[in-house]
Protein backbone atom coordinates (compact mmCIF):
# COMPACT_ATOMS: atom_id res chain seq x y z
CA UNK A 1 0.00 0.00 0.00
CA UNK A 2 1.45 3.52 -1.06
CA UNK A 3 0.57 6.48 1.31
CA UNK A 4 2.02 9.82 2.53
CA UNK A 5 4.25 10.38 3.48
CA UNK A 6 22.92 22.89 5.96
CA UNK A 7 29.86 25.07 5.11
CA UNK A 8 29.73 26.03 7.96
CA UNK A 9 29.84 29.50 7.44
CA UNK A 10 31.54 32.68 9.53
CA UNK A 11 29.72 31.80 12.80
CA UNK A 12 29.59 34.34 15.78
CA UNK A 13 27.06 33.08 18.67
CA UNK A 14 23.89 32.49 17.80
CA UNK A 15 21.11 34.01 20.02
CA UNK A 16 21.28 33.75 23.03
CA UNK A 17 18.09 32.11 25.60
CA UNK A 18 15.79 34.49 27.07
CA UNK A 19 16.46 34.83 30.13
CA UNK A 20 16.77 37.27 32.93
CA UNK A 21 18.36 40.76 32.41
CA UNK A 22 22.24 40.95 32.34
CA UNK A 23 23.25 43.11 35.56
CA UNK A 24 22.97 47.04 34.70
CA UNK A 25 26.19 47.18 36.50
CA UNK A 26 28.48 45.12 34.16
CA UNK A 27 29.40 47.28 31.32
CA UNK A 28 27.94 46.59 27.81
CA UNK A 29 29.82 46.88 24.60
CA UNK A 30 29.79 50.10 22.52
CA UNK A 31 27.89 49.95 19.50
CA UNK A 32 28.76 52.35 16.49
CA UNK A 33 25.98 53.34 14.25
CA UNK A 34 28.05 51.64 11.50
CA UNK A 35 29.45 49.28 13.21
CA UNK A 36 28.23 46.06 10.68
CA UNK A 37 25.72 43.50 11.59
CA UNK A 38 26.82 40.86 13.51
CA UNK A 39 27.36 37.11 11.75
CA UNK A 40 24.47 35.15 11.81
CA UNK A 41 25.22 31.48 12.54
CA UNK A 42 24.51 28.58 10.37
CA UNK A 43 21.05 26.79 10.58
CA UNK A 44 21.32 22.48 11.38
CA UNK A 45 18.72 20.49 10.22
CA UNK A 46 18.75 16.84 11.50
CA UNK A 47 16.71 14.18 8.68
CA UNK A 48 15.41 11.99 10.90
CA UNK A 49 13.70 9.38 8.10
CA UNK A 50 10.32 9.70 6.47
CA UNK A 51 9.08 13.64 6.97
CA UNK A 52 10.60 14.07 10.55
CA UNK A 53 12.91 17.28 10.37
CA UNK A 54 15.24 18.07 13.79
CA UNK A 55 15.36 22.08 12.83
CA UNK A 56 18.10 23.86 15.12
CA UNK A 57 18.97 27.52 15.64
CA UNK A 58 20.90 28.73 18.13
CA UNK A 59 18.94 26.97 21.40
CA UNK A 60 15.70 26.78 19.78
CA UNK A 61 14.29 23.87 17.95
CA UNK A 62 11.39 22.91 15.66
CA UNK A 63 10.44 19.69 14.74
CA UNK A 64 8.51 18.36 12.09
CA UNK A 65 5.93 15.29 11.73
CA UNK A 66 8.21 13.07 13.35
CA UNK A 67 7.87 9.00 12.57
CA UNK A 68 9.66 6.28 14.93
CA UNK A 69 6.84 4.39 15.33
CA UNK A 70 6.34 1.45 12.51
CA UNK A 71 3.46 -0.54 11.56
CA UNK A 72 2.91 -3.63 9.56
CA UNK A 73 0.83 -2.95 6.20
CA UNK A 74 -0.97 -5.49 6.84
CA UNK A 75 -2.26 -4.15 10.40
CA UNK A 76 -2.54 -0.37 8.74
CA UNK A 77 -4.90 -2.15 5.74
CA UNK A 78 -7.11 -4.28 7.87
CA UNK A 79 -7.52 -1.67 10.36
CA UNK A 80 -5.94 -3.56 13.70
CA UNK A 81 -5.24 -1.37 16.68
CA UNK A 82 -1.55 0.04 16.13
CA UNK A 83 0.22 1.15 19.59
CA UNK A 84 3.09 3.86 19.63
CA UNK A 85 6.65 3.05 20.21
CA UNK A 86 8.15 5.25 22.96
CA UNK A 87 11.15 3.35 23.29
CA UNK A 88 11.30 3.87 19.26
CA UNK A 89 11.00 7.70 19.93
CA UNK A 90 13.52 7.89 23.04
CA UNK A 91 16.11 5.91 21.05
CA UNK A 92 15.36 7.88 18.35
CA UNK A 93 15.76 11.74 19.38
CA UNK A 94 18.27 10.79 22.19
CA UNK A 95 21.37 12.86 20.83
CA UNK A 96 18.84 16.29 20.40
CA UNK A 97 18.36 18.43 23.53
CA UNK A 98 14.68 17.98 24.27
CA UNK A 99 14.22 20.83 26.59
CA UNK A 100 15.17 23.58 23.50
CA UNK A 101 12.12 21.79 21.23
CA UNK A 102 10.00 24.72 21.50
CA UNK A 103 7.82 23.56 18.46
CA UNK A 104 6.17 20.27 16.78
CA UNK A 105 4.83 20.74 13.28
CA UNK A 106 2.61 19.06 11.24
CA UNK A 107 0.11 19.82 8.54
CA UNK A 108 -2.05 16.89 8.73
CA UNK A 109 -2.98 14.50 11.38
CA UNK A 110 -2.63 10.84 9.75
CA UNK A 111 -1.03 8.38 11.99
CA UNK A 112 2.14 8.64 10.33
CA UNK A 113 3.04 12.37 11.11
CA UNK A 114 1.29 12.56 14.45
CA UNK A 115 0.83 9.39 16.04
CA UNK A 116 4.39 10.04 17.87
CA UNK A 117 3.30 13.57 18.82
CA UNK A 118 2.09 13.44 22.16
CA UNK A 119 5.20 11.14 23.48
CA UNK A 120 7.35 13.34 22.25
CA UNK A 121 5.19 16.14 23.82
CA UNK A 122 5.51 14.71 27.21
CA UNK A 123 9.17 14.33 27.19
CA UNK A 124 9.73 17.96 25.26
CA UNK A 125 8.34 20.28 28.22
CA UNK A 126 8.50 23.44 26.51
CA UNK A 127 6.95 22.34 22.90
CA UNK A 128 3.76 22.86 21.58
CA UNK A 129 1.98 21.05 18.57
CA UNK A 130 1.70 23.73 15.94
CA UNK A 131 -0.97 21.73 13.55
CA UNK A 132 -4.59 21.80 12.46
CA UNK A 133 -8.32 21.34 14.33
CA UNK A 134 -8.52 17.78 13.64
CA UNK A 135 -4.98 17.18 15.50
CA UNK A 136 -6.42 19.24 18.28
CA UNK A 137 -9.38 17.32 18.79
CA UNK A 138 -7.48 13.98 18.95
CA UNK A 139 -4.97 15.20 21.43
CA UNK A 140 -8.06 16.27 23.61
CA UNK A 141 -8.05 12.99 24.63
CA UNK A 142 -5.06 13.77 26.57
CA UNK A 143 -6.13 16.70 28.25
CA UNK A 144 -6.10 16.65 31.93
CA UNK A 145 -9.81 18.79 31.86
CA UNK A 146 -11.27 16.23 29.35
CA UNK A 147 -14.87 15.78 30.38
CA UNK A 148 -17.96 13.52 29.61
CA UNK A 149 -15.44 10.44 28.98
CA UNK A 150 -16.43 7.00 30.23
CA UNK A 151 -13.19 5.48 29.52
CA UNK A 152 -9.53 5.51 31.99
CA UNK A 153 -7.54 8.57 31.90
CA UNK A 154 -5.12 8.65 29.40
CA UNK A 155 -1.84 9.34 29.48
CA UNK A 156 0.42 11.37 28.91
CA UNK A 157 -1.08 13.78 30.19
CA UNK A 158 -1.23 17.09 27.64
CA UNK A 159 -2.59 20.57 28.48
CA UNK A 160 -4.90 21.82 25.96
CA UNK A 161 -2.69 25.28 25.80
CA UNK A 162 0.35 23.25 24.44
CA UNK A 163 -1.55 21.86 20.92
CA UNK A 164 -2.73 25.33 18.90
CA UNK A 165 -4.86 24.62 15.65
CA UNK A 166 -3.36 26.99 13.21
CA UNK A 167 -6.67 27.11 10.85
CA UNK A 168 -9.59 27.61 14.03
CA UNK A 169 -11.87 29.98 12.61
CA UNK A 170 -11.31 31.99 15.39
CA UNK A 171 -8.26 32.55 15.81
CA UNK A 172 -6.84 31.42 12.57
CA UNK A 173 -2.96 31.86 11.24
CA UNK A 174 -3.72 30.14 7.52
CA UNK A 175 -3.54 31.92 4.25
CA UNK A 176 -6.34 31.08 2.42
CA UNK A 177 -5.22 33.51 -0.80
CA UNK A 178 -4.40 30.30 -3.19
CA UNK A 179 -7.86 28.51 -1.96
CA UNK A 180 -10.54 30.68 -0.70
CA UNK A 181 -12.55 27.94 -1.46
CA UNK A 182 -11.16 26.53 1.90
CA UNK A 183 -11.52 29.28 4.11
CA UNK A 184 -13.96 28.37 7.14
CA UNK A 185 -16.61 31.31 7.80
CA UNK A 186 -15.46 34.26 9.93
CA UNK A 187 -12.02 33.23 9.25
CA UNK A 188 -9.25 36.03 7.19
CA UNK A 189 -8.59 35.51 3.69
CA UNK A 190 -4.93 36.22 4.37
CA UNK A 191 -2.56 34.84 7.39
CA UNK A 192 -0.61 36.00 10.31
CA UNK A 193 2.23 35.20 11.76
CA UNK A 194 2.07 33.48 15.04
CA UNK A 195 4.66 33.78 17.71
CA UNK A 196 6.25 30.60 18.95
CA UNK A 197 9.04 31.64 20.82
CA UNK A 198 11.64 34.38 21.06
CA UNK A 199 13.60 33.60 17.94
CA UNK A 200 10.51 31.44 16.10
CA UNK A 201 7.47 32.49 14.10
CA UNK A 202 5.00 30.20 11.66
CA UNK A 203 2.54 30.48 9.49
CA UNK A 204 0.77 28.19 7.92
CA UNK A 205 -1.15 28.13 4.26
CA UNK A 206 -4.12 26.33 3.24
CA UNK A 207 -2.98 23.11 1.11
CA UNK A 208 -4.10 19.92 0.24
CA UNK A 209 -3.70 15.94 0.11
CA UNK A 210 -3.78 13.49 -2.80
CA UNK A 211 -5.11 10.32 -2.98
CA UNK A 212 -2.51 7.71 -1.79
CA UNK A 213 -3.62 4.81 -4.43
CA UNK A 214 -5.05 5.76 -7.16
CA UNK A 215 -8.39 7.04 -6.28
CA UNK A 216 -7.91 5.35 -3.13
CA UNK A 217 -7.65 8.29 -0.25
CA UNK A 218 -6.54 6.78 3.15
CA UNK A 219 -7.54 8.61 6.31
CA UNK A 220 -9.52 11.12 4.49
CA UNK A 221 -11.73 13.64 6.30
CA UNK A 222 -12.17 15.65 10.11
CA UNK A 223 -12.62 15.35 13.41
CA UNK A 224 -14.92 17.90 14.49
CA UNK A 225 -15.07 17.23 18.31
CA UNK A 226 -13.08 16.31 21.62
CA UNK A 227 -12.46 12.71 21.46
CA UNK A 228 -11.79 10.35 24.41
CA UNK A 229 -9.71 8.21 23.32
CA UNK A 230 -6.67 8.20 20.60
CA UNK A 231 -7.71 5.96 17.70
CA UNK A 232 -7.38 2.89 17.86
CA UNK A 233 -6.20 2.46 14.08
CA UNK A 234 -4.45 3.97 11.53
CA UNK A 235 -7.53 4.78 9.67
CA UNK A 236 -9.06 6.55 12.68
CA UNK A 237 -6.03 9.45 12.36
CA UNK A 238 -8.29 11.26 9.86
CA UNK A 239 -6.48 14.09 7.90
CA UNK A 240 -8.31 17.53 9.01
CA UNK A 241 -7.58 19.82 6.83
CA UNK A 242 -4.08 20.09 5.35
CA UNK A 243 -1.59 22.98 5.63
CA UNK A 244 1.71 23.77 4.45
CA UNK A 245 4.07 25.80 6.54
CA UNK A 246 6.73 28.78 6.86
CA UNK A 247 8.90 28.74 9.53
CA UNK A 248 11.27 31.51 10.73
CA UNK A 249 14.10 31.71 12.79
CA UNK A 250 14.29 35.09 14.17
CA UNK A 251 17.17 37.24 15.18
CA UNK A 252 17.64 39.59 18.33
CA UNK A 253 15.81 42.27 16.38
CA UNK A 254 13.14 40.28 15.09
CA UNK A 255 14.25 39.91 11.66
CA UNK A 256 14.15 36.34 10.08
CA UNK A 257 17.81 35.10 9.47
CA UNK A 258 16.57 32.50 8.17
CA UNK A 259 13.16 31.19 6.69
CA UNK A 260 12.06 27.23 6.32
CA UNK A 261 9.12 26.17 4.01
CA UNK A 262 7.81 23.31 5.22
CA UNK A 263 5.51 20.16 3.41
CA UNK A 264 3.80 17.26 4.38
CA UNK A 265 1.79 16.88 1.14
CA UNK A 266 2.38 17.01 -2.48
CA UNK A 267 0.48 19.60 -3.83
CA UNK A 268 -2.14 20.90 -7.17
CA UNK A 269 -0.59 24.40 -7.58
CA UNK A 270 -1.79 27.31 -6.35
CA UNK A 271 -2.72 24.79 -3.36
CA UNK A 272 -0.04 25.05 -0.97
CA UNK A 273 1.95 27.37 -2.28
CA UNK A 274 2.90 30.80 -0.94
CA UNK A 275 1.53 34.17 -1.88
CA UNK A 276 4.34 36.28 -3.00
CA UNK A 277 3.78 38.87 -1.00
CA UNK A 278 4.49 36.93 2.25
CA UNK A 279 7.98 36.39 0.50
CA UNK A 280 9.12 39.99 -0.44
CA UNK A 281 10.82 40.25 2.52
CA UNK A 282 13.09 37.20 3.39
CA UNK A 283 13.17 34.55 0.86
CA UNK A 284 13.36 31.01 1.77
CA UNK A 285 16.44 29.31 2.55
CA UNK A 286 15.36 25.76 2.45
CA UNK A 287 12.15 24.04 1.53
CA UNK A 288 11.41 20.54 3.17
CA UNK A 289 9.31 18.64 0.52
CA UNK A 290 7.41 15.62 0.72
CA UNK A 291 7.90 12.92 -2.39
CA UNK A 292 5.42 10.44 -0.89
CA UNK A 293 2.17 10.65 -3.44
CA UNK A 294 3.71 12.99 -5.90
CA UNK A 295 3.05 11.00 -8.99
CA UNK A 296 -0.52 11.47 -7.69
CA UNK A 297 -0.20 15.60 -8.52
CA UNK A 298 1.13 17.37 -11.07
CA UNK A 299 4.36 18.80 -12.05
CA UNK A 300 5.90 18.05 -8.93
CA UNK A 301 8.33 19.07 -7.69
CA UNK A 302 8.47 21.99 -10.31
CA UNK A 303 5.47 24.00 -9.87
CA UNK A 304 6.19 24.80 -5.63
CA UNK A 305 9.95 25.20 -6.46
CA UNK A 306 8.58 27.77 -9.14
CA UNK A 307 6.49 29.45 -6.56
CA UNK A 308 9.29 29.13 -3.07
CA UNK A 309 12.68 29.80 -5.48
CA UNK A 310 14.76 28.66 -2.20
CA UNK A 311 17.83 28.34 -2.08
CA UNK A 312 18.10 24.61 -1.05
CA UNK A 313 15.42 21.69 -0.83
CA UNK A 314 15.61 18.59 0.64
CA UNK A 315 12.68 16.29 -0.05
CA UNK A 316 11.85 13.38 2.28
CA UNK A 317 9.16 10.89 2.68
CA UNK A 318 10.36 8.73 0.08
CA UNK A 319 11.04 5.61 2.02
CA UNK A 320 8.84 2.87 2.81
CA UNK A 321 7.99 3.60 6.33
CA UNK A 322 6.47 0.31 7.01
CA UNK A 323 10.12 -1.17 6.91
CA UNK A 324 12.34 -0.89 10.00
CA UNK A 325 13.43 2.29 11.26
CA UNK A 326 16.53 3.63 9.21
CA UNK A 327 15.47 1.52 5.63
CA UNK A 328 16.27 3.46 2.39
CA UNK A 329 13.67 1.06 0.47
CA UNK A 330 11.31 3.30 -1.39
CA UNK A 331 7.38 3.23 -1.26
CA UNK A 332 6.29 0.61 -3.49
CA UNK A 333 5.70 2.16 -6.89
CA UNK A 334 6.72 5.45 -6.09
CA UNK A 335 9.13 6.84 -8.59
CA UNK A 336 11.91 8.53 -6.86
CA UNK A 337 14.48 8.78 -9.67
CA UNK A 338 11.73 10.37 -11.60
CA UNK A 339 11.28 12.93 -9.31
CA UNK A 340 14.92 13.81 -7.98
CA UNK A 341 15.60 14.40 -11.42
CA UNK A 342 12.44 16.89 -12.09
CA UNK A 343 13.78 18.31 -8.88
CA UNK A 344 17.68 19.26 -9.83
CA UNK A 345 16.59 19.97 -13.17
CA UNK A 346 14.00 22.83 -11.52
CA UNK A 347 17.31 23.51 -9.07
CA UNK A 348 20.29 24.03 -11.43
CA UNK A 349 23.65 25.59 -9.96
CA UNK A 350 26.28 24.60 -6.89
CA UNK A 351 25.36 23.55 -3.51
CA UNK A 352 28.26 25.90 -2.13
CA UNK A 353 26.16 27.03 1.48
CA UNK A 354 24.92 23.49 2.03
CA UNK A 355 26.68 20.53 3.44
CA UNK A 356 25.57 17.15 3.96
CA UNK A 357 27.17 14.87 6.75
CA UNK A 358 30.51 16.96 6.47
CA UNK A 359 30.48 17.18 3.38
CA UNK A 360 29.61 20.00 0.56
CA UNK A 361 26.51 19.19 -1.16
CA UNK A 362 26.98 17.52 -4.87
CA UNK A 363 23.85 20.66 -5.90
CA UNK A 364 20.99 22.75 -4.45
CA UNK A 365 18.32 19.87 -4.06
CA UNK A 366 19.22 16.53 -1.94
CA UNK A 367 17.02 13.62 -1.18
CA UNK A 368 17.04 12.82 2.23
CA UNK A 369 18.53 9.96 3.63
CA UNK A 370 17.50 8.54 7.07
CA UNK A 371 20.13 10.17 10.14
CA UNK A 372 21.49 12.47 7.52
CA UNK A 373 22.64 16.00 8.73
CA UNK A 374 22.17 19.66 6.84
CA UNK A 375 24.37 22.43 7.78
CA UNK A 376 22.85 25.77 5.86
CA UNK A 377 25.24 28.90 5.68
CA UNK A 378 23.67 32.07 5.89
CA UNK A 379 22.13 34.16 2.75
CA UNK A 380 21.95 37.55 1.72
CA UNK A 381 19.18 39.20 4.15
CA UNK A 382 17.22 41.41 2.24
CA UNK A 383 17.87 45.11 2.64
CA UNK A 384 21.63 44.40 2.79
Amino acid sequence: MKTLLVVLAACSAPPAPSGPAPDASVDAPVVRPDAPPAAIAPLAIHGLGVQGFWIQWGHEAVLTAPLYTRQSAFDVTVNTPITRDDAAIDTGLAGEPLPELVAVVSGHAHYDHFLDVPHILDVAPHARAYTNVTGRHVLAALAPDRTGCTSAAAMPVIDRARVIAMDDALASHVDYTNCPDQRPDGAPLEGTWLEVSAHVRVKAFCSMHPAQVGPYHFGAGAIDQDQCDLPASAAGWLEGQTLAFLVDFLDDQGAPAYRVFYQDAPTNAPSGHVPAPTLADKAVDVAILCVGSSDAVTDQPASILANLSPRYALSGHWEDFFQPVGSTAPIPLLDVNGYTQRAQAAMPGSGDGLTVDGQPAAGRHVLVQPDSRYVVAPGVMLGQ
